[in-house]
């Protein structure tokens, strides 16, 4: 029950109109977000500003490439939906892009001075263009969903344009360009001019027009006068404005040469030369001298100009710059004092004041959320600052100092009420960057903390969160469930509205400690909870994150818990005590390479594991002294397919480990011995085994079979022999599948990548249950009560994971709504205690956990 500000029930008309004006204020913000990628990001790169002190124009050359984005921009008949402008580090991308956007802005058409920047008639683009300009670095794809989405519903176009550049420095750029760019792209309801660097490009090339600045639009000619003018406009005190003009052309030359075709390399390396006393002497092969990489202008540079000591010092004030997150580090007594820390020395005010004197044109100023930040010239500086043995340290030593830095309370505890607004903003991106934190059970505890941070950073550092096993964190969990719930709300609603939803949620999961630290919710409020009768929202946990794509999962009991083994394609394997929510094996095993299979068994009192990769099985004794058994060769030796599957099955009253590979043969081991028995033919093995296949074993007329996957159906094989016969499964490649409980002879259930879930009969034709909204990875069955239950996880779409009834038709349970990456594998599991979860494997590497739902009767 919502209660209004006067105590009054607030009605559905209100909270549709409180809905609306929700959708108003998101709006306006897109709005204002565009109007500060204009200020903050698309003018100054537009300008190409030669000197840091002065907003000069001085960009140079790229007619071609203006010529090819005004041609896509006014004739869209000849051209394709999409424009990529692409390009390495440094080749100008959002100079070009900053330069066409201001253009046809017709609140900055007039700031551009045409002759200054050399734009011809047929170089400009018509007024208003553009629905939306879009700077990407750093935002999630939801973000960049909703400002195309407002984009398209205020134009008036059939398909407005949108420009969205530093695509390859969003949150997950592979992501953004798959499920997102290619789907506007063929849908066809915008039309989008892009900037992203050429390996990210390649992506789109069947669906976009490309303007390659360092191929077909490069642009020499325009490189060599841009390096001329930096040589002579650089500082006040250049040596080539008292040289000969014939010096300054051949020093011009030289470096665009060298550079070639990166901007950015030219004119750092003529900021380098006109920092110098004098012109570099014009023997024969001066240019080969220079320094060709950013990050080797940027040390040449300091060096040449403070000597190695001094450089040593600015690198190490910059280095932290390169790590920070948002638009930059604030110098609130922030930037000295971590710089130090990292650095194992003392930095305090005054070093960063020497720094920005000398070499102030490395640290760039800007603003965030109304905070003056500074932030590396160019991500080239920063990649090559961030070039470290260890990354997550760094990261760890970001959270220490920020930790160490928020005020205490005379209690002890940290006041994040008074926390700097960096670390309300980012702390959670350096605590996920660092692999974890210690500090986040207590952030999740302090209610000042959840409400000022940034939703989408604290949960992806949730996702990464392991849970210590060595104390009580139910409370830990409950708040972090009441979080989730929370932070959707938040997503949606004015800041003022947050203690109201933190509050309902904190209630809802009976998250005490953190309730009784809650302030009450201010009269302000436009509503607030007065008391909750509510089931809680199916909030997931993260178990494990791994580096890669989890390719496999298989679960197991031992000793009265409940285990999960889990793989990935980077050849890492885990296994978790999920009751005890810890660790029993974290490691590598086939360094890097794809694990195509696994599969686990319990028996005389050992718990055995198998894995498969392309060429190779491997045998495990989870719990034994030595746990690696026996490793042995598959499949074809020229073979690079990734194509075996294994499977654990009782042969004869023996343990015996069977792997399947396309070389049509069917491998056999000993568990108990881990000797390799010898292999049987199978027949038509290539005809199915195109992929990884996915494998179940059971009786069949009184024999053992193995279930395998296969293009328009299955393959049942005896194990005993060999002999391999197919199984209509309806049309679609079988990804995942599972005995039906309780069936005789056993019916399976079957998702395939056609969008499709099959119930497969051996003795008649298949029926199909449902069409899911994509491809199906994997699925699960279980039996509670009186109902069948499947659960299947889908590739990215709005509901990568969904619980449905195989006996109670149309019954659906589709919440789980903190899932926010494709699902590739699925299992139910039983607790101690009957307590019954389904953990998801994803795309992204995290294993989730949610509580089995209930379900009405």
């Amino acid at each position: 029950m919502y209660i209004g500000t006067g105590g009054e029930n607030i009605a559905a008309q209100d909270l549709r109109a409180l809905a609306w004006h929700e959708r108003i204020k998101r709006e306006r913000a897109s709005t204002e977000r565009q109007r500060e990628a204009f200020a903050r990001h698309f003018l100054p790169k537009a300008r190409a500003s030669v000197r840091t002190d002065e907003d000069t124009w001085d960009f140079t050359g790229r007619r071609e490439a203006l010529r090819r984005i005004v041609t896509w921009l006014t004739d869209p008949a000849d051209n394709r939906r999409g424009l990529v402008v692409s390009g390495g580090p440094g080749s100008g991308k959002t100079a070009v892009l900053g330069l066409i956007a201001s253009l046809a802005d017709s609140r900055h058409h007039e700031h551009v001075p045409l002759d200054r920047v050399g734009v011809s008639e047929e170089a400009l683009p018509p007024r208003n263009s553009f629905t939306t300009v879009i700077h990407a670095a750093g935002l999630k794809a939801e973000t960049i969903v909703d400002a195309v989405a407002h984009a398209a519903r205020r134009s008036t176009a059939s398909a407005p344009v949108v420009l969205i550049d530093a695509v390859d420095e969003t949150d997950k750029p592979e992501l953004l360009v798959d499920e997102v760019l290619k789907h506007l792209l063929l849908d066809g309801s915008v039309r989008l001019l892009l900037g992203m660097r050429t390996e990210l490009a390649t992506r789109l090339r069947d669906l976009c027009d490309m303007v390659d600045l360092d191929g077909d639009f490069a642009d020499p000619e325009g490189l060599r006068r841009h390096v001329e003018h930096v040589l002579l406009q650089a500082t006040r005190d250049s040596p080539f404005r008292r040289a000969p003009a014939g010096t300054v052309s051949r020093v011009a030359e030289g470096v665009a040469q060298v550079a070639e075709p990166s901007f950015l390399v030219g004119r750092l390396l003529a900021r380098m030369l006109a920092a110098r006393a004098e012109p570099p002497e014009l023997r024969p092969g001066w240019e080969t001298e220079l320094p060709r990489l950013p990050g080797e202008i940027l040390e040449r540079d300091l060096t040449e100009r403070l000597g190695r000591e001094r450089a040593e010092r600015a690198l190490d004030l910059l280095r932290p710059l390169a790590f920070a997150e948002g638009n930059g580090l604030p110098d609130e007594d922030i930037w000295a004092g971590l710089a130090g820390r990292m650095a194992g020395r003392r930095y305090d005010y005054d070093d960063v004041l020497w720094l920005r004197e000398h070499v102030g044109s490395y640290a760039v100023r800007s603003t965030d959320q109304g905070h003056t930040v500074y932030h590396p010239h160019h991500l080239s500086l920063a990649e090559h600052l961030r070039t470290v043995p260890d990354p997550q340290a760094v990261h760890r030593c970001f959270v220490d100092y920020l930790v160490d830095h928020t005020p205490v309370r005379a209690d002890g505890t940290r006041d994040w009420r008074r926390a700097s607004f960096y670390t309300h903003a980012y702390l959670a991106t350096h605590i996920a960057k660092a692999g974890g934190h210690p500090v986040l059970d207590e952030l999740m505890l302090d209610p000042a903390y959840l409400l000022g941070a940034i939703p989408y950073r604290l949960l992806g550092a949730l996702d990464g969160h392991r849970l210590p096993a060595d104390r009580d964190v139910s409370e830990v969990r409950a708040a972090i469930n009441a979080y989730r719930q929370a932070a959707a709300d938040f997503r949606r609603t004015e800041p003022e509205l947050r203690p109201a939803a933190l509050d309902l949620a904190v209630r809802t999961h009976d998250a005490r400690t953190l309730r009784a630290r809650m302030p009450p919710v201010p009269d302000t409020s436009p509503w607030k909870a007065r008391w909750v009768d509510l089931r809680p929202r199916r909030s997931g946990y993260t178990l494990t994150k791994l580096s890669g794509e989890v390719t496999r999962m298989s679960a197991f009991r031992y000793g009265g818990e409940q285990y999960l083994a889990v793989v990935s394609d980077a050849g890492e394997i885990e296994v978790w005590n999920v009751d005890a929510d810890r660790p029993v094996i974290r490691g590598t095993i086939t360094r890097g390479k794809h694990i195509t299979g696994l599969d686990t068994a319990v028996g005389n009192g050992h718990v055995y594991m198998a894995t498969s990769s392309a060429r190779r099985v491997q045998l495990w004794d989870v719990f034994g002294g030595n746990r690696a058994l026996g490793g042995w060769s598959v499949g074809h030796a020229a073979s690079d397919s990734e194509t075996s599957a294994v499977a654990f099955a009782e042969v004869g009253g023996e343990p015996r480990l069977f792997c399947m590979t396309d070389d049509g043969l069917l491998h056999r081991y000993d568990v108990v011995g881990a000797t390799q028995l010898p292999a049987l033919p199978m027949d038509r093995a290539c005809d199915f085994m195109r992929s990884n296949a996915t494998v179940v074993v059971t009786p069949v007329g009184g024999r053992p079979r193995a279930v395998v996957s296969a293009w328009n159906g299955l393959h049942l094989i005896d194990l005993e022999t060999g002999r391999s016969e197919r199984r209509s499964g309806g049309s679609g490649y079988a990804r995942g599948i599972q005995v039906i409980p309780g069936t005789d002879p056993p019916q399976f259930l079957v998702g395939k990548d056609n969008h499709t879930v099959f119930r497969v009969h051996l003795d008649r034709a298949p029926q199909q249950l449902r069409t899911s909204p994509e491809s199906v990875r994997d699925v699960d069955v279980w039996a509670r009560g009186g109902d069948t239950f499947a659960i299947a996880g889908h590739d990215y779409c709005d509901q990568p994971l969904e619980l449905f009834s195989l006996t109670r038709p149309g019954l659906s349970v589709c919440d789980f709504y903190d899932l926010r990456s494709a699902v590739s594998q699925v299992r139910v599991l039983e607790l101690r205690h009957g307590h019954v979860v389904i953990a998801a494997g994803q795309r992204s590497g995290a294993v989730r956990i949610w509580d089995f739902p209930e379900v009405p009767e």
